[in-house]
């Protein structure tokens, strides 16, 4: 081989590491590209589930709310109605001696 035909050689090889390098480049970006897609499309899956599971929470824990709600005004409506229930008894028991009182003085 003459030494035009090497340094032709050398030139074509050049050329075509250049091709090949340029083509990895070119590989790497999509790489890259994808991958920020595929992290941006994953974080915004964590999201709405993280929104979903969230929001499940809030209504369960507004129905265990209303629940507790409506067993403490059952509750204090029975108290209320134990309270009244003393309360007019104490009156009736205390009417009663008064009109004792009363009738004994005369």
């Amino acid at each position: 081989m003459s030494g035009i035909e090497a340094v032709k050689v050398i030139v074509d090889a050049e050329k075509e590491a250049a091709r090949i390098v340029e083509d990895a480049q070119n590989k790497a970006t999509q790489i890259r590209k994808g991958i920020d897609s595929r992290i941006q499309e994953e974080r915004q899956q964590a999201l709405d589930s993280a929104k979903k599971e969230a929001a499940t929470i809030v209504q369960h824990a507004e129905e265990e709310g209303k629940v507790e709600a409506a067993n403490v005004t059952k509750e204090s409506e029975k108290q209320v109605q134990e309270l009244v229930t003393r309360a007019s008894a104490s009156k009736d028991a205390a009417v009663n001696k008064l009109v004792s009182i009363i009738l004994e003085e005369k």
